[in-house]
């Protein structure tokens, strides 16, 4: 079963001139495009909890990612140290499982989650009148198209931008590996089967064909996850539910003491207790110890949960995340979340640079904007670098769009697409994407720097 759902194939074969490419040499080159790509080196100025933080001890999303990749090469090793020794290459299961920890985020907008609801929030005021000063009445499909705007999500963000944008030409399980919420748009407008987990968009419109193709080489059924997004999604759990606390903690939005208490108040059950107690006792101090003894016990409970499920998670339909039930240690994750929750997010200190954040990235979608109400042929005049006195300003800001962004809609225009119904909608739909992987693409630092700059500040 592993060797369809990790094959050495891609949607662009490489020219070798040994001729077929291994499994282990394919995967080992997905590893050094990856680490080598800009997303991932533009993870290093995006948010984990702390906006615009320049302190080196606070994790940037690239930290975080680190730490992600090294928590799902811990829960690998345990899995395959349980499976039949010919069930699957290691090496290459170990490396699609650590990439996709570490390009799990890089579809995030500046400000992470925050930015995420910043830019739903703007699309839903924004897209229906731009849309119409565009393009005029929408055809039947415009439905489906606009829910798909609609729903900017970094998951979904992140296979476009490694496969679309750069380009990075990875093996199928590497794409599919990334690819969290699998369920797609339907063409009667609602959501396609997905087996449990959260219904958040896991792949655009413009992705379709791509992922159609991916589940079609694979076996993937309709809604299922390739199986090593599983262990991506446990790592990034284990991780970050952990590492929000302790940089609290760091940056002095909460003491240590009054972490403990919370967490004593929130979870009274014996591990809860025991593990504060060790903690609180052991000599290289409290988060070292915490963060360690509750780190080995989850990732075994990851690793566990696997191999006890195994058909089912092969197939795709597990319909639960690895560390979803009772076990204690998956409980003290949930309350490690809740506590996050109450008392570090909602800290005026967080809220103050989410603020920030929020002018910066609606400030910067809404000049950029201009270039959404232009109808096709006025925008067609700055493609062709012709454009007139009337586009004296939107002409200053095309010029600033990424030649990366540009390619790629020029690409998705070029020929009519039979999925739409209308060639003018096709055009706009992703002339709005351009403007999406342009915002989205850029740091906190950036995006500030940019609204700074179209402000004239």
């Amino acid at each position: 079963m592993y060797q369809t759902l990790i094959p050495a194939l891609r949607i662009h074969p490489r020219v070798l001139p040994q001729g077929e490419e291994s499994l282990l040499a394919a995967t080992e080159f997905d590893r050094a495009r990856i680490v080598q790509a800009a997303p991932v080196r533009r993870l290093q100025q995006k948010t984990q909890v702390f906006p615009l933080d320049v302190k080196a001890s606070v994790r940037s999303r690239l930290t975080h990612s680190l730490e992600v990749q090294e928590t799902g090469r811990q829960i690998s090793r345990q899995i395959l140290g349980a499976l039949p020794p010919d069930a699957v290459c290691p090496w290459s299961f170990i490396n699609l499982v650590e990439m996709a920890c570490l390009l799990h985020d890089v579809g995030n907008p500046p400000f992470g989650h925050f930015g995420e609801q910043v830019m739903g929030q703007w699309l839903g005021e924004q897209l229906d009148p731009l849309f119409a000063a565009a393009v005029g009445q929408g055809s039947e499909q415009w439905p489906l198209l606009r829910a798909d705007l609609l729903g900017f999500d970094g998951n979904a963000q992140s296979l476009r931008l490694v496969h679309s944008l750069h380009e990075l030409n990875l093996t199928l399980g590497q794409l599919a590996a990334l690819c969290k919420y699998p369920e797609q748009l339907s063409h009667a407008g609602g959501l396609a089967q997905h087996h449990g987990w959260a219904t958040k968009r896991g792949i655009f419109f413009s992705e379709q064909p791509l992922y159609a193709q991916l589940s079609l080489s694979l076996g993937l059924a309709p809604g299922c996850r390739h199986p090593l997004v599983y262990i991506m999604e446990a790592a990034d759990d284990i991780s970050y539910c952990i590492a929000d606390l302790e940089d609290a903690v760091d940056r002095r939005i909460l003491s240590q003491s009054e972490l403990r208490r919370a967490l004593a108040r929130a979870d009274e059950g014996d591990y809860m207790q025991a593990l504060l107690h060790a903690s609180r006792q052991a000599p290289e101090g409290f988060f070292p110890h915490f963060r360690q003894r509750l780190t080995d016990d989850l990732v075994a409970l990851a690793a566990q949960t696997y191999l006890a499920e195994h058909d089912a998670i092969l197939c795709g339909s597990y319909p639960h995340a690895l560390l979803s039930g009772q076990a204690p240690a998956a409980r003290v994750l949930e309350t490690l979340k809740q506590v996050a929750r109450e008392q570090v997010f909602m800290r005026p200190e967080v809220e103050a640079l989410e603020l920030e954040g929020y002018a910066a990235l609606r400030g910067v979608l809404s000049t950029y904007s201009c270039l959404l109400a232009l109808p096709e042929p006025q925008f067609e005049r700055l493609l062709a670098g012709v454009g007139g006195a009337e586009l004296f300003f939107a002409r200053r800001l095309f010029h600033r769009l990424s030649a990366r962004h540009l390619k790629a809609y020029r690409l998705a225009v070029a020929h009519p697409d039979t999925r739409f119904q209308r060639r003018t909608e096709q055009e706009w739909y992703y002339r709005m994407r351009l403007l999406l992987d342009y915002v989205s693409g850029m740091t906190d630092t950036y995006v500030l720097e940019e609204y700074r700059l179209l402000s004239g500040i």
